[in-house]
């Protein structure tokens, strides 16, 4: 693997800020919401998670970061 395609899997694996990392979890079946659009407490349900360390979710100054893959796992681990 060439260093431009290791760092194009990197950037499509990282996930940043907590609107980010909800879809994903959303796409999982973590978090549920009512409607279409992205609310305040959906994205609390997401810094809940990253404070209780409850998934591999960390920071990055004032973002949240996370891995697609590690998530996954996290999430396929936590229900088998």
């Amino acid at each position: 693997m060439s260093g431009s395609d290791q760092a194009n899997a990197i950037a499509e694996d990282l996930l940043i800020g907590a609107a980010a990392i909800w879809g994903e979890l959303r796409d999982l079946g973590v978090v549920e919401s009512e409607g279409t659009d992205i609310e305040d407490k959906d994205l609390d349900k997401v810094y809940y998670l990253a404070k209780a360390k409850k998934l591999p979710i960390g920071k990055f100054g004032k973002s949240l970061i996370a891995s697609r893959a590690k998530l996954r796992r996290a999430v396929l681990s936590l229900v088998s």
